[in-house]
């Protein structure tokens, strides 16, 4: 080939350089999706919390560890129908669980009834303490303390009321909180509180319940530090 022929077919310099570069970015080049907000719209999480695992999921041998660990927490010992409360009517289990779990540990010697005067009791036995001090930690903590909790409270308030009498009068428009608080059968404090309502009488009477002994010990100190209001005679 000639040479002349040989240059017409080269692109000029500038043609041939190398084309230029979009001015550099800062970032990185990934897409990440982002959810639309709408100011009041709710969050796509929180819009469905996750619903925390209740306990009809454990093993029904975990169920007996639960069950014992109740009764281990108030001295191996509770009325039938406080640990059915505790562990049915709060919706910890459902009755044929709580039927074949009690039943369970009653085959195995693990619990024995009892009569007495509060009616049946159920009592863990020597073999059922050990057994339950062995193996509680192998029920999840969050379990184990929810119903605990349950029990605590109810057994709490089972005891105030033994105590404590408390009822409620309606009156016109008006409902009284009636409570009478008694010591080993004898009246010592009566008290009747007006409420604008059933409702608002009886949101009242469920307060006082969590801890009565409180309530009544305060107007008591009340009563015994009461001091008369000073006056002021400066401008006598």
């Amino acid at each position: 080939m000639r040479p002349e022929l040989f240059q017409e077919t080269l692109l000029p310099p500038e043609e041939t350089a190398a084309p230029e570069l979009p001015e550099k970015l800062e970032g990185q080049y990934a897409f990440f999706p982002e959810y639309e907000s709408d100011g009041d719209a709710p969050h796509p999480v929180r819009h469905r919390p996750m619903t925390p695992p209740d306990e009809q999921g454990l093993e029904e041998w975990k169920l007996s560890i639960l069950m014992s660990d109740i009764l281990l927490r108030f001295s191996g010992c509770l009325p039938e129908n406080w640990l059915y409360d505790i562990l049915v009517t709060s919706g910890h289990m459902l009755p044929f669980w709580y039927d074949d779990t009690l039943g369970g540990l009653i085959e195995s010697g693990s619990a024995v009834y009892e009569d007495s005067e509060q009616g049946r009791l159920v009592r863990l036995t020597d073999a059922g303490t050990e057994n339950v001090r062995r193996t509680r930690l192998l029920v999840p903590k969050l379990f184990r303390d929810r119903v605990h909790l349950t029990a605590l409270r109810y057994v709490a308030r089972q005891e105030a009321l033994r105590e404590l009498h408390i009822d409620y009068e309606d009156s016109g428009q008006e409902c009284r909180v009636c409570l009478q608080c008694n010591d080993h059968g004898r009246e010592m404090f009566f008290l009747r509180i007006s409420a604008p309502s059933r409702e608002s009488a009886e949101e009242l009477g469920e307060r006082i319940l969590r801890n009565p002994a409180r309530f009544f010990g305060k107007i008591i100190d009340l009563a015994l530090t009461n001091e008369e209001e000073p006056f002021d005679l400066t401008d006598n």
